[in-house]
């Protein structure tokens, strides 16, 4: 009885260390499962090309060809250098593992805003990272816009509202929000009002530095201002690709440089001989914008429509009636937008007929994406943090897919096969 006794403890120690293993490997797995990804990704548009093939064509043209990207940020406060999550993965993508190791910086001024001291006003800086294949074969020069110090003196006026003084009443989840509104939505104010201009022109300031020339070229902590009638920029804009990566306000302000070079530069006798060499190459050129959560038709609201709009086939087909008139060969818009991001919006087709000026020819891509996961509120409805649909565009594998790969029918990125629908349109 003795030894029964003794045996059925032991095997009652050894069921429950054995259950208790087991317990611990259910747990463990159950806490390191990860759920299905079923973030939705439709892509509506005509096929288009992306930064791989560009860069690919270093190869059969060598020095005469670079590969040039501009990122202009949005809305709410940016330090240089806010863009290396997105540099790093689109770098490695592009198979692009080695860098020049210290970037260049360019403080951007004008001429034509001064205070009253005589001091230059502050129109932001330019930073240019040069990224390499190991063999340095391939190259991507990578430019970073920050205008953020533009509206940062505005902004103190309403500061006082994050203080301790005034938050320490709000609850949690209000006082983030009112948080991010305080921080995003004044500079959309800033933007409609007093420094439209100072900002359209710290975009300007750099794609005439994108236009220079090649790395050896630009220099470095310099403060200075890049004249388009210096130089000849218009053998470099023939040679080389160029591409716009822009966040939130940033697509609005691109845009709006666009148009304001359409209206200004197109004009009989405006502009000198080397800024007509300037135009003539431009209007032979192809550029491409992604504009990760656009905010076109939302700021539209306060603008009036372009000068010439509803006449894309009148500009932009070979052999039309004003053909020669052109600004540009073609805009490629391809507009990035989560359903739950409260600030960003589609940009339909009738949109670009109607408030995008034919001029530039634009085509327009349209990629609903949900950046941020959905999640169920306890069986009764549906949640995705708005914050996370804003700001999350940057670090999303298939968006990096589809901006090197493009889409077409015969190759996309595998990530961007796999998880995305594309609904090719035809005219």
């Amino acid at each position: 009885m003795k030894h029964i006794r003794i045996f059925t403890i032991l095997g009652t120690i050894f069921l429950l260390s054995g259950c208790s293993g087991i317990a611990k490997g259910v747990t463990e797995a159950i806490l390191e499962q990860k759920p299905e990804d079923t973030r939705q990704c439709d892509i509506t548009g005509p096929a288009f090309d992306g930064i791989t093939k560009s860069v690919e064509r270093h190869v059969l043209e060598g020095p005469n060809h670079t590969t040039k990207v501009l990122m202009v940020h949005g809305i709410s406060k940016h330090l240089p250098g806010y863009s290396a999550p997105f540099q790093e993965k689109l770098a490695r993508s592009l198979g692009l593992t080695s860098m020049e190791q210290d970037y260049k910086e360019i403080k951007l001024q004008s001429p034509y805003y001064r205070s009253k001291d005589g001091t230059h006003d502050e129109l932001g800086s330019l930073r240019v990272y040069r990224h390499l294949s190991p063999s340095a074969n391939l190259e991507l020069l990578f430019y970073e816009l920050t205008w953020s110090p533009i509206t940062d003196p505005r902004k103190e006026l309403i500061a006082f509202d994050d203080s301790v003084e005034h938050t320490h009443r709000r609850a949690q989840i209000n006082k983030s929000l009112k948080g991010f509104l305080n921080n995003t939505v004044p500079d959309l104010l800033i933007y409609l009002g007093t420094k439209k201009e100072h900002i359209k022109t710290s975009v300007a300031q750099s794609m005439c530095w994108m236009f220079k020339g090649d790395w050896d070229v630009l220099e470095d902590g310099v403060s200075q201002f890049c004249d388009p009638e210096a130089g000849n920029m218009s053998n470099v804009i023939r040679d080389d690709d160029f591409f716009f990566v822009t966040h939130s306000l940033g697509s609005r302000i691109t845009t709006d440089m666009v148009h304001f070079f359409s209206l200004n530069y197109t004009q009989d006798g405006s502009s000198s001989g080397s800024v007509k060499e300037l135009n003539d190459a431009i209007r032979e050129e192809e550029f491409t914008v992604f504009m990760l959560a656009n905010q076109l038709p939302l700021l539209e609201l306060a603008h009036e429509p372009p000068e010439v709009t509803g006449e894309i086939e009148n500009y932009c087909v070979p052999g039309a009636s004003h053909y020669e008139d052109r600004v540009m060969s073609k805009m490629n818009i391809v507009a990035f937008s989560d359903p739950n991001d409260i600030l960003s919006y589609h940009v339909p087709a009738r949109f670009s007929r109607d408030y995008i000026d034919s001029r530039i020819c634009p085509v327009t891509v349209n990629v609903s994406i949900n950046v941020a996961e959905v999640k169920d509120v306890f069986g009764v409805a549906e949640f995705a943090d708005p914050l996370k649909a804003h700001q999350g565009y940057h670090e999303d594998e298939r968006i990096i897919g589809i901006i090197t790969e493009g889409v077409h029918r015969d190759g996309m990125a595998a990530v961007v096969a796999e998880r995305c629908n594309w609904t090719e349109t035809v005219k």
